[in-house]
């Protein structure tokens, strides 16, 4: 009989199943095999140093939701590192073994098995309203068979942290792919600035000179106007691609958030007005300073409500959040504009890909990377038909202007 219930708790635990449902199925065949009123399994949380109710079948009488890691049977049977076994006849007694435990209230047998093998991973409580033995070959069984829980708890575990791993591997490969084409596009700025800057200015410039010598009627004044506006546009484009040059510097300093976004709110003014863009500031007062780029951070809430403005041309809401998120400072901007396609999601980071006419396709680009030289983290919250709210982290800087490893 015992190699049969060994074999079935083995076959239950190795399924493809939830974990609470294998251990839902071992707590049923331990109660039937075993002649208990209760089984319950108890998992630990090592941080919490809890014992939290995983699953519990038969009678519900003085189930708890859960015990300190001292406290009850299940505590005292973790503190000991062994099973406890104890009967006594009169019921509704809450004090075994020098112990108060009001789980046993109504219950006479109790056995309370530590699920462990290196580690303590919970407790198997078992309970009987009638006083009963248990054979030497039942506790030799129900052993094993908690070690084969352990086994089956941690193996889960272990599979959870491999998600996890796999998981946070992708998206650092995301991010080496995205600082790879940043280099890149880095490297050929520093090239194409010198080449381009020195012609651009001069055809510009000259242009400019031509345009003061023509008759306003003239009929060439078109062209030179066409010149200026094109050199005009190229310019922009340029001082788009230097911000990914790795020889620009960054001047760190200790600024206010707040102000950095108070700053930018008031520059598009005129803008949120013009387009009926209602805009909603929930800017915590008590965020303490950061060590940034005063001028690359403006230019990031520039980026992204530049953006938010064009998604809401017929009006809206922008609302602003900053608050402080252990070792962060977040900075959240949320429009109403309807929210970002789906198909074009994983490529808004990406330098020269726009949606948009006149768009350079650089905004989010350079976004993403000032973001990434602070250290910090971007994040977008799509809401397909409402709108997006883009997250920014900023880490926090230590009395000594070291940044703080954030988590």
């Amino acid at each position: 009989m015992g190699y049969d219930i060994l074999s079935k708790v083995i076959e239950l635990t190795d399924s493809t199943e939830a974990l609470e449902k294998r251990l839902k199925d071992v707590a049923y065949l331990l109660i039937h095999s075993f002649a208990f009123d209760q089984c319950a399994i108890y998992l630990l949380d090592q941080d919490k140093k809890v014992l939290t109710l995983a699953v519990a079948v038969g009678s519900k009488r003085g189930c708890q939701e859960e015990y300190r890691e001292d406290e009850g049977l299940p505590g005292l049977a973790i503190k000991n590192g062994k099973p406890i076994f104890a009967t006594q006849s009169k019921s509704a007694k809450e004090l075994w073994q020098g112990g108060l435990d009001k789980g046993t209230n109504g219950f006479n047998t109790i056995v309370c098995y530590p699920i462990k093998d290196d580690w303590f991973h919970g407790v198997l409580y078992l309970k009987n309203k009638e006083k009963k033995t248990i054979s030497i070959k039942q506790k030799r069984l129900l052993g094993v068979i908690t070690l084969q829980l352990a086994t089956a708890i941690k193996n889960y575990q272990c599979i959870v942290n491999l998600r996890d791993i796999n998981t946070k591997m992708k998206d650092m490969q995301y991010r080496l792919v995205n600082a790879e084409k940043l280099l890149a596009l880095g490297e050929m700025a520093a090239s194409l600035a010198h080449e381009i800057k020195n012609p651009l200015v001069s055809i510009g410039g000259f242009a400019k000179r031509l345009s003061h010598q023509m008759s306003l009627d003239s009929p060439y004044m078109s062209y030179v106007d066409r010149i200026v506006k094109e050199v005009a546009k190229l310019e922009k484009l340029m001082d788009g691609i230097v911000h990914f040059s790795k020889e620009e510097g960054y001047a760190f300093s200790s600024e206010d958030i707040n102000s950095i976004i108070e700053e930018t709110i008031a520059f598009f003014e005129d803008d949120f007005k013009k387009n009926e863009i209602t805009v909603i500031k929930e800017l915590s007062l008590n965020v303490p300073k950061i060590d940034v780029d005063r001028q690359h951070l403006n230019l990031v809430f520039n980026n992204l409500m530049t953006n938010a403005i064009q998604a809401m041309e017929k009006g809206g809401r922008l609302t602003i959040q900053t608050y402080q998120e252990g070792n962060w400072i977040v900075a959240e901007i949320h429009d109403t504009g309807g929210g970002i396609d789906p198909k074009i999601m994983s490529n808004i980071f990406n330098p020269f890909y726009t949606t948009k006419e006149t768009g350079t396709g650089l905004g989010l680009a350079i976004t993403h990377s000032i973001i990434t030289n602070h250290k910090g983290i971007i994040e977008v919250n799509n809401n397909i038909g409402v709108g997006v709210t883009f997250i920014i982290k900023l880490p926090l800087a230590g009395k000594e202007g070291r940044i703080l490893e954030a988590s």
